[in-house]
């Protein structure tokens, strides 16, 4: 059978070769029938293809004829000539139309990208406009959105600057509260600290108080003017008290001792106007008898000199006169300020000779000097001015003169507080311990408060004023 199919094998082969060998070809059979029904299937396909390809074929032909009619028209209509496929003025145009046409659809693009989605926003404004108009004023429905946003733009604007003036306004009112409050607080003050006033002057409003303030104030001035009128009295009096001066005026006869003195100032200037007077004649005197020589004038002339001679003696006796009174008279009132100085210096004097642990035992005045110079005499008499003096003896001068000055003007009106602030920051020890001495003397007539962060000075102090002092450490 294998060799009636035309297949070629050995004769002599064994069934189970023939039974393999057959197998396979079976099976190639079977592959090639597979093979020739799918390239039957594709062929049928292929047909049916061609079919439709030249159903599309004619189409196509129909549509590029129908298409050349057109081009063929829209050359003419163009005005363009030629062979359609190789005039370059065709495909120029072609170019053209493609440009135009693709700037057109861009224009389109932006179009519908850009200038629709403005008109959208637009019409959004238009309508939120519209709908703002009809909540704040309906009036304003009848004109366009443009004019409407111009108008709400210029409520805003106002309505801003109206907020802004109200907040500063509200900040005035709210500082002008806070002024009328403190100034009431202010008056309540007042009229607290008022009331005991009121009180004592057995009155109930300060209307009725002010008339009792303006006698008060002119009570302080005159007493006030009196102080100084009593001042200036000691002062003119060489320092002595009233009652001193009283009897001074009783005793002694001070317009005769001021004309006195004035008498003989006038004297010895006449008497030093008359010595120049006769000098200058006696100058003429010898220089006309020079000129003489031994005339007959000499005898006349050397009598003019013998007379001039003698009216300069007399003169001359007259002015060591005058000049030994002038020097008595001031000796005598010199002697008469020593004798009598005021208090004020006479305590200043004792103030600094403690300070000064007697380095000083007197304060003196020269009256010569203009302006008057205040000197201390040393224990031995050497008399030291300001300006000689070191800062430590300075500041104990002033120290003196002050408590001094302070002392006096305690017995002619009311105590009050003495504040001492480091007051011996020149002082060593020993004399620092005698101002708290002069302090602690003070303290018996007024409060005597002592300002110093010196802590070495407590101890100092605690021995000077005992258990009378109060002593406040801050920190």
């Amino acid at each position: 059978m294998l060799l009636a199919g035309g297949l070629m094998v050995e004769p002599q082969a064994g069934i189970g070769h023939l039974c393999g060998f057959a197998a396979a070809h079976i099976s190639d059979a079977e592959r090639a029938a597979a093979r020739r029904s799918a390239v039957a299937k594709q062929l049928t396909s292929a047909r049916a293809a061609l079919l439709s390809l030249g159903r599309a074929n004619a189409a196509a032909g129909d549509a590029l004829a129908a298409w050349k009619a057109q081009w063929a028209a829209a050359l003419s209509q163009a005005r363009l000539t030629g062979d359609t496929g190789t005039d370059p003025h065709a495909e120029a145009a072609v170019d053209i139309v493609m440009a135009i046409q693709d700037k057109l659809e861009k224009a389109r693009e932006v179009r519908r990208a850009r200038i629709d989605t403005m008109r959208a926003d637009l019409d959004a404004f238009a309508q939120d406009t519209r709908r703002i108009a009809a909540e704040l004023d309906a009036n304003l429905l009848g004109h366009n959105a443009d004019e409407i946003s111009a108008e709400l733009s210029r409520r805003l604007a106002t309505a801003l600057t109206a907020q802004a003036d109200a907040e500063r306004i509200e900040r005035e009112l709210h500082r002008a509260q806070t002024e009328a409050r403190q100034a009431l607080e202010a008056v309540q003050s007042v009229h607290a600290t008022l009331q005991p006033l009121l009180e004592r002057a057995l009155v109930r409003t300060p209307q009725e108080l002010e008339p009792l303030i303006a006698r008060s104030d002119r009570a302080r001035v005159l007493a006030d003017a009196i102080a100084r009128d009593r001042l200036a009295l000691v002062s003119g009096g060489d320092g002595l008290a009233l009652e001193a001066l009283f009897e001074e005026l009783v005793r002694a006869d001070v317009p005769a001792a001021q004309a006195a003195l004035s008498a003989v100032m006038t004297e010895l200037q006449e008497s030093v106007d008359a010595q120049s007077m006769l000098s200058t004649e006696l100058a003429a005197a010898r220089q006309r008898l020079a000129t003489i020589s031994g005339s007959a004038n000499a005898a006349i002339a050397e009598a003019k000199r013998q007379e001039a001679l003698a009216q300069m003696a007399d003169t001359s006796e007259r002015y060591v006169k005058v000049a030994t009174a002038a020097r008595l008279l001031r000796w005598a009132i010199d002697r008469y300020r020593d004798r009598k100085q005021g208090p004020m210096l006479a305590r200043a004097s004792a103030i600094f000779a403690q300070l000064t642990l007697g380095g000083f035992h007197k304060l003196t005045v020269d009256y010569d000097k203009q302006p008057l110079a205040l000197s201390a005499l040393r224990s031995g008499g050497t008399a030291v001015e300001i300006p000689g003096m070191s800062e430590g003896t300075r500041d104990q001068l002033y120290l003196a003169l002050r408590l001094a000055a302070l002392e006096l003007h305690l017995e002619q009106t009311d105590a009050l507080p003495f504040i001492a602030d480091d007051l011996f920051v020149n002082f060593d020890n020993a004399r620092a311990k005698a101002g708290l001495q002069a302090l602690a003397d003070l303290s018996q007539r007024t409060q005597v408060i002592f300002l110093s962060h010196h802590e070495h000075l407590v101890p100092m102090v605690r021995e000077v004023f005992g258990s009378g002092v109060n002593v406040v450490t801050l920190h």
